[in-house]
């Protein structure tokens, strides 16, 4: 199994996009802004007419040489601005933004152009992790919980918000969406395999390239983790926050 194929298990359609799927059918277009590297898109893609994808960063290789080796021929990948989307207006029959509007300075910019990608009726879902939601327990609890105050902060400073899934219904209102529905799940980490890999991937891929705690405190925060990721008490979850709202059709002459 590939590097790829590996996330693809974990961070897939199935699981982070489910509250958008029984939206799509199987003629449908779908935009999917904010894609990172496509893991999520080519699940919409296996149940959709056509996918685009969008992103700032052009991440897509690994996404492209999957659906190559798969056969899947109805998604295509694009760098670009989710404040400017190069496509057309009234197109779309349905859009998914996930892990995108937590990182935005204007999200209510950024929906006003999805909203004019859409066809009237048409349907976006958006997401985001809530960091107010963390559930939390096993050793080093408190130690575990200062390495997510530090983390909240990094968050903040590079201008990307860990409680914007709690806006969300707000931010869809406000942007001219009708029949907006919000609501949230839980992603747990319950099992000894699911915490074994959180605990030590985690702090790995993100402590130490801030420079809010002392090198002590992180070498500290990394054994912590280590030791709470091989205790049977260890459990996590992280609440995302979901809503799913309509452009509106125009009146009826």
């Amino acid at each position: 199994m590939t590097a790829f194929e590996a996330l693809l298990a974990t961070r897939n359609a199935a699981d982070y996009a489910e509250f958008l799927l029984p939206y799509l059918t199987p003629d449908a277009r779908v935009l999917d802004a904010g894609c990172g590297n496509g893991t999520i898109t080519l699940g919409l893609a296996e149940r959709a007419g056509h996918v685009v994808a969008v992103d700032a960063e052009d991440d897509f290789a690994d996404a492209r040489r999957h659906a190559s080796e798969i056969g899947l021929e109805n998604v295509e990948f694009r760098r670009g601005s989710v404040y400017a989307l190069e496509l057309p207006p009234d197109h779309f029959d349905a859009c998914l933004a996930h892990s995108l509007l937590e990182t935005l300075a204007r999200p209510l910019d950024a929906l006003t152009e999805i909203r004019r990608t859409l066809k009237p009726g048409g349907v976006l879902g958006v997401a985001c992790v809530e960091y107010g939601g963390l559930i939390l327990a096993g050793p080093e609890e408190e130690l575990l919980r200062r390495f997510y105050s530090v983390r909240e902060r990094l968050w903040q400073l590079d201008d990307v918000s860990p409680y914007r899934g709690r806006r969300l219904r707000g931010l869809l209102e406000q942007a001219g969406f009708e029949d907006v529905v919000a609501g949230s799940r839980f992603f747990s980490y319950g099992t000894r395999a699911a915490v074994e890999c959180f605990g030590d991937g985690w702090f790995s891929t993100s402590a130490r390239e801030h420079e809010l705690a002392t090198g002590e405190e992180l070498d500290e925060m990394r054994a912590g983790w280590l030791e709470w990721s091989k205790s049977p008490d260890a459990y996590l979850a992280f609440a995302w926050c979901r809503a799913v709202g309509r452009k509106p059709k125009p009146d009826d002459p």
